[in-house]
């Protein structure tokens, strides 16, 4: 969003009773970072949305009623400031629908983050005899780097698209990087191609499961998947089944978050648009599996294990 947008946020959320003292301004900070961010994968944006909540309902200072004001309002805004979010939306009505007050909505926000933070692990355990040798990845994903490190042993080259237009696969590649005994290299998104027939495999997170498997992922990601199609190397979708949604596909592209054309293109060029959304939705049949906390599951045993829950 643009400054004004930030400062209309920062005032609405101000009116709504979002302030009161140090540790309520740091927390408003932190709800508008949540909102803006462009730059992390999906598992920080939620864990630290679980986390801001979890503060909310912890200070013993506010009267309960209160507490529990700002909690919906501050929910709601950092759920729809990422539409493409499933976790996102449902860990936010989890939480909202647990019976109580502040005190029971704290320790169900407790229980999250350790669920959050422990889904990797085992998703790293799944993955892991099908991870070796060269990958190739796209963008920022927590999930997929910290599966990588979890494996690294294995793992010899990561090939890295950089995430046009704020290019975010950069920081992946540079964290990467950091691990010894992996070689990294970056590239722009245009040359995917060119280095799949290289990987013994391709590996993405998701910001959404759909109920009959497709994922929707940062723009770009469909096409990947398409490389890796065309020359049969697998695609797997590494992501907690806290991402799957019941939604399905229904052509709407506001799920996808068109962003400012300012991002591709600074300086205007006359008769042109510029269009810049930021997902794109790569279709079931071209994922290989979804390798999840849950165990690996076929993208058409999902909607039958959502209906489960």
């Amino acid at each position: 969003m643009k400054d004004a947008c930030k400062r209309q946020l920062a005032a609405y959320a101000r009116s709504q009773c979002i302030q009161g003292g140090d540790d309520m301004e740091d927390i408003e900070q932190r709800v508008l970072a949540v909102c803006h961010d462009r730059d992390h994968g999906s598992r920080w944006i939620v864990r630290e949305a679980v986390s801001i909540m979890h503060d909310l309902t912890s200070d013993t200072t506010s009267p309960a009623e209160e507490s529990m004001q700002r909690l919906h309002i501050t929910a709601q805004k950092m759920e729809q400031a990422h539409p493409a979010m499933a976790a996102l939306a449902r860990a936010v009505r989890r939480i909202l629908k647990t019976p109580g007050g502040p005190a029971e909505i704290a320790t169900e926000t407790s229980h999250l983050l350790q669920e959050i933070d422990q889904a990797t692990e085992h998703i790293a355990a799944y993955a892991r005899p099908m991870l070796k040798g060269t990958l190739m990845t796209h963008s920022m994903s927590g999930t997929v780097l910290d599966v990588i490190v979890a494996c690294k042993a294995q793992i010899e080259h990561v090939i890295v698209l950089e995430g046009r237009p704020r290019y975010e696969g950069r920081n992946m590649a540079q964290l990467i990087a950091r691990q010894r005994g992996i070689a990294v290299t970056l590239i722009t998104d245009a040359e995917a191609d060119i280095f799949v027939p290289q990987c013994h495999a391709l590996v993405v997170g998701a910001d959404t499961v759909l109920a009959n498997g497709d994922v929707i992922n940062k723009a770009g990601t469909s096409l990947l998947a398409w490389a890796a199609h065309g020359h049969n190397v697998p695609f797997y979708v590494l992501c907690e089944t806290l991402k799957f949604s019941p939604r399905d596909w229904n052509g709407d592209l506001e799920q996808l978050e068109e962003k400012e054309a300012e991002e591709v293109m600074d300086q205007p060029i006359e008769g042109v648009k510029v269009r810049n959304f930021y997902f794109d939705r790569t279709p079931s049949h071209l994922v290989t599996n979804l390798i999840t906390d849950q165990g690996i599951i076929r993208p058409g045993e999902v909607k039958r294990l959502i209906s489960s829950w």
